[in-house]
């Protein structure tokens, strides 16, 4: 049994839930750390705005290349849908980059998000990884029910009535493996430059590039029975990652006087880091669309989506919307919020949930939809389809909300639900469990 443990942890820093999920699996485990054990946690990152969180927090960083801005995992990356990178030589630089940081700092174990460069150099050199993602990346979960609504970016069945689109998804989930972004081409090639035993430097799985020695699924596992016997040892369900203490921190307080509204409800609009300017600026439409609304609603306007001066150009002065750009600690603004519009990142969607709050959500891809169905199912929202997210829908479905009691019982069972369980501590466990038997 070894008695030190060095431990490298690697994520897009990028996008703030990622950033965060890092954190608190880092947290857990340094807090539950078995007694006379010497444990060294670093933080390894190529840039990102988020890193005085990580600091503030009490871990280390450690730079590495290729230096990136660090505002959007899109940008950094150079995102050209269905690929992740935007060309083999971006790949290759950020392979390349983990390579010599993991060669120069020798950990014990990587602990890594959806973070294929980190995952695939530690592989490369032999060093044991523990992958943090949001919904188990296993060919039998999409076989047997992940995907619970057809996917918005597929044209013309999206229109289908949602009960047929449901039982299509049922039908015809195990198909998704073939979509075009479970195989990257160009990180394969960049991959196979740096080693990578893939023939002839050929795509890429989805699954391969994730796949770690020990994988946590961060999510509900009630969201996942219907093919969690059907899931290998090494993936393991250990329940939501999110900020417990938001009832002891305080918001702004110029945020919190805005979202006590005494004349009507109040809304949180924030579309986390991942999400899109346009998608941002038609909640904000929707929200100022009729004079006669009474609500007051707090918009974030992230750096990484769009400036502040752009979104204040949308509001047009409207004294209901307060619009700001800083981190703010999201779960305590869910708490004081009667609704929150999202997108569906698993970060985002988790806070609304545990602090019991109606939801009305976009996704952006299919992970994120998936998170928004499994809220909606619950009847804690509305999740509006793509090709729908415009101001007149999102402001009926916020009306929806507001109007039917349901939403809010509904929230709130799933927030005991989620509050029952300890994700963190629950990670801690077969973290420790893991590196403990070498």
């Amino acid at each position: 049994m070894p008695t030190s443990t060095y431990l490298i942890v690697s994520a897009a820093f990028q996008d703030a839930g990622d950033t965060t999920r890092a954190i608190a699996l880092a947290a857990a485990l340094r807090e539950h750390c078995p007694e006379n054990h010497d444990l060294k946690i670093d933080f390894l990152s190529c840039g990102s705005r988020f890193e005085s969180i990580i600091q503030k927090a009490g871990f280390n960083i450690v730079p590495c290349q290729p230096r990136v801005q660090g505002r959007s995992v899109a940008d950094d990356l150079g995102w050209d849908f269905p690929e992740f990178f935007g060309s083999e030589g971006i790949a290759r630089n950020f392979i390349e980059g983990q390579l010599e940081a993991l060669r120069e700092l020798r950990p014990d174990v990587v602990l890594h998000g959806m973070w294929p460069p980190t995952s695939l150099a530690a592989r490369l050199l032999g060093i044991r990884t523990i992958s943090f993602l949001p919904l188990p990346l296993h060919r039998a979960s999409f076989a047997n029910g992940l995907i619970r609504d057809l996917p918005d970016m597929i044209p013309v069945l999206t229109r289908l009535p949602r009960p047929l689109r449901q039982w299509l998804a049922r039908q015809f989930s195990h198909l998704m493996i073939y979509a075009p972004i479970f195989r990257q081409h160009r990180l394969g090639a960049a991959a196979a430059a740096c080693g990578w035993p893939n023939e002839g430097g050929g795509p890429l799985s989805l699954f391969d590039m994730a796949n770690a020695d020990l994988n946590l699924v961060n999510d509900l596992p009630t969201f996942h029975t219907d093919y969690y016997d059907r899931l290998p040892d090494d993936i393991v369900i250990t329940g939501p990652l999110f900020a417990r203490n938001y009832d002891t921190v305080e918001l702004d307080t110029d945020i919190a006087a805005h979202m006590r509204n005494h004349h009507g409800p109040s809304v949180l609009v924030t579309m986390g880091s991942s999400g899109t300017k346009e998608f941002l600026f038609e909640a904000i439409r929707a929200l100022i669309m009729d004079r006669r609304d009474n609500w007051n609603a707090v918009v974030l306007a992230a750096p990484a989506i769009c400036s502040l001066d752009e979104a204040r150009a949308v509001a047009n002065g409207d004294p209901r919307l307060l619009l700001i750009d800083r981190f703010i600690p999201a779960p305590v603004a869910a708490a004081l919020a009667d609704v929150v519009i999202i997108h569906g990142g698993q970060g985002t969607v988790q806070t609304a949930m545990a602090t019991g709050t109606p939801m009305v959500g976009v996704a952006l891809q299919v992970e994120q939809q998936t998170n928004l169905d499994n809220m909606m199912d619950a009847g804690a929202g509305i999740r509006i389809q793509r090709r729908s997210w415009n101001s007149y829908s999102i402001r009926e479905a916020v009306k929806t909300v507001l109007a039917d009691p349901n939403y809010k019982s509904c929230a709130v069972e799933l927030a005991e639900t989620i509050r029952a369980i300890d994700g963190a501590r629950t990670a801690a466990d077969y973290m420790w469990k893991f590196l403990l038997n070498e």
